[in-house]
């Protein structure tokens, strides 16, 4: 199987990267991500090499003019992914400094260009998410008021669009389609930043029954919305919201999640074993109470075995759809080295 993957990655780099576009999920930005940890994972300075120039490509090129904001494939996941280079050491710099430009074209597009129906639910979630990780890393107290006030803006945005189709569940498991859980995580840690806390307790109050009227049928949607609900825990007031959490809890069944929902071909981080792992690992570490025991080892092995390798080696169409780090083969690399560097050489459970 190891040869698979460096197959894999071989072909990936025989691809002429610099021709993907910028974007997170998809392009440049996350091979970027990729490569610099598998530099490190290989200890080998080719990779790093290669990592270092998709970022500067990126970095040094216009992105501000004419290119989407969003996370999946724009300007904001740009971000992300600089972030978390910066954040995890693989490249050294002021935050603020690298990212002025693309968080003023975000701000621009957003403040005064932008018409809220260009946006999907989904994007505006993301959005959010992005503001909030920069006002993190914001001292100034006039630009934190400009962030507070860009995400008063964009998250009244995305109020007005939460609709049943927001609130379901996907009829398979996708991080893509079920935005419930990221939406109650994200909720969770504005009201950590305590500046809108009276409206989106509001909008709480309001969206309630709507929320706990509704259980997920897949055990693993089950799983990914009591992620998102162990964050929102803290800040929630009502006895119905922590019941709710306890039968989420009591009614999921990861031998079901694995034996039956995550078979054949889902392994990838957008919707499969990869991310019920990260969920778990989530959970875990986070919420002791809540502890979801599992044998990471059964994950690790499945996951290399799974069908999909084939698959993306000799199906080109597969290959095509599952090159990115979020949808794709490196992100499930990544997720196999965490499993072994956390649980397998250390024999935790």
């Amino acid at each position: 199987m190891k040869d698979i993957q460096k197959q894999l990655t071989d072909k990936l780099l025989s691809s002429d990267l610099s021709n993907y576009l910028a974007g997170l999920f998809h392009g440049k930005m996350g091979f970027s991500v990729y490569f610099f940890h598998l530099s490190k994972i290989k200890s080998n300075p080719e990779y790093q090499s290669i990592a270092e120039q998709l970022l500067d490509e990126i970095l040094q090129h216009n992105l501000s003019s004419n290119h989407p904001i969003d996370v999946e494939d724009g300007l904001a996941g740009v971000g992300l992914g600089v972030t978390w280079l910066v954040k995890n050491q693989f490249v050294e710099g002021d935050l603020n400094e690298i990212l002025e430009d693309i968080d003023n074209s975000i701000y621009r597009r957003l403040a005064f260009q932008e018409n809220s129906a260009h946006f999907s639910p989904t994007q505006l979630l993301h959005l959010t998410g992005y503001l909030y990780i920069r006002l993190k890393e914001q001292t100034d107290a006039n630009l934190r008021t400009v962030y507070q006030d860009l995400i008063i803006k964009v998250l009244n945005i995305l109020f007005t669009k939460i609709d049943d189709d927001f609130l379901n569940e996907s009829y398979s498991f996708s991080v893509y389609h079920y935005q419930l859980p990221v939406w109650l995580w994200l909720i969770s840690r504005l009201l950590g930043a305590n500046f809108y806390n009276y409206r989106i307790y509001k909008i709480l109050d309001d969206l309630q029954l709507r929320i706990l009227s509704r259980f997920p049928l897949l055990h693993s949607n089950r799983l990914f919305l009591l992620w998102g609900m162990l964050h929102l825990m803290p800040h929630l007031h009502h006895e119905s919201w922590n019941k709710y959490i306890r039968l989420m809890y009591r009614e999921i069944s990861l031998d079901e999640i694995l034996e039956n929902e995550m078979k054949d071909r889902k392994m990838f981080i957008s919707n499969g074993l990869s991310m019920i792992y990260i969920l778990l690992h989530s959970i875990n570490s986070n919420f002791p109470e809540y502890r979801i025991p599992f044998d990471p080892q059964t994950i690790y092995d499945k996951l290399q075995n799974s069908d999909a390798w084939n698959a993306l080696l000799e199906r080109d169409y597969f290959y095509q759809i599952h090159h990115g780090l979020l949808n794709g083969f490196p992100g499930v690399q990544l997720v196999l080295s965490h499993i072994k560097q956390h649980y397998l050489n250390e024999q935790k459970i």
